[in-house]
């Protein structure tokens, strides 16, 4: 019968093992636990080092030379609105100009014609229909038409600024001040004391939880806790899956007790 079992990167023994996305690495289902519980912790402290600095830059007070920046961005907004509205008052003085001067010469046409009709004395109705459309027509395009346009300048009159950073953040490196609360002190049994353990689990309370293979049993160690206390022994040390309660199943699918 073929064997699909596989050598595990942490344990190095050969088990049902899993793939890991990110470093491509086998591993068997404890230690695939452990090794998330790895990324998690690091993944938190990118976090805590993200929200550090943003504090750091909430906090941030502006010094004498920002002030200074601010004095000259708004000098520079009160000369360019001031730009601005010298370039519209101008526009709109070519157009009155402009107007003027188109229904100014009609309307100087027409006023000749109407004196012209005085003097001679000498009209009929054809005549009063002509002067009447005639001014009609004026009248119209004096109020409806334009004999100007706007053309819009490729080259921009006002000239843009930016802000360049000078500085660059600084991020404070971590300092590790962690303590060793199982192993470190020998191979053996006793609660500060771990033999051939295979698997660990970290809740949101930050109670650790140890797999102790070859002691065949559950430790948990409380937060802060000097040492652990048994919650669970199995007569028979099996790959151990702890969820988010801490519930203990065999791999196997086996009856095993725990007592």
């Amino acid at each position: 019968m073929a064997s699909n079992k596989t050598r595990c990167f942490t344990c190095n023994k050969k088990k049902l093992t899993y793939t890991c996305e990110g470093c491509s690495q086998r591993f068997c289902l404890m230690d695939l636990t452990a090794h998330r519980q790895i990324l998690n912790y690091e993944l938190d402290q990118i976090t805590d080092d993200y929200n550090h600095f943003k504090q750091e830059i909430n906090e941030q007070q502006l010094n004498t030379h920002d002030l200074s920046l601010f004095d000259k961005i708004n000098q520079w907004e009160i000369d360019s609105i001031e730009k601005i509205k010298q370039k519209a008052e101008d526009c709109r003085e070519i157009v009155v100009k402009s107007s003027q001067t188109y229904i100014g010469k009609k309307f100087n046409d027409l006023r000749e014609q109407i004196e012209q009709i005085h003097k001679g004395n000498e009209f009929n109705e054809i005549n009063l229909e002509y002067l009447r459309n005639q001014l009609m027509k004026v009248t119209q395009e004096f109020y409806n038409s334009s004999n100007a346009s706007i053309q819009h300048d490729s080259k921009p009159f006002i000239n843009e600024i930016s802000v360049i950073s000078l500085k660059k953040p600084k991020l404070k490196k971590w300092n590790q001040n962690a303590i060793t609360v199982a192993g470190g002190i020998g191979y053996g049994e006793q609660l500060n004391q771990l033999r051939g353990p295979q698997g660990i689990f970290i809740d949101k309370n930050k109670n650790i939880f140890i797999a102790d293979g070859e002691n065949h049993r559950i430790v948990e160690w409380k937060y802060n806790a000097k040492e652990g206390q048994i919650i669970a022994v199995f007569a028979v040390i099996v790959t151990l899956i702890i969820t988010g309660c801490a519930s203990l199943l065999p791999s196997n699918g086996g009856n095993q007790t725990i007592y």
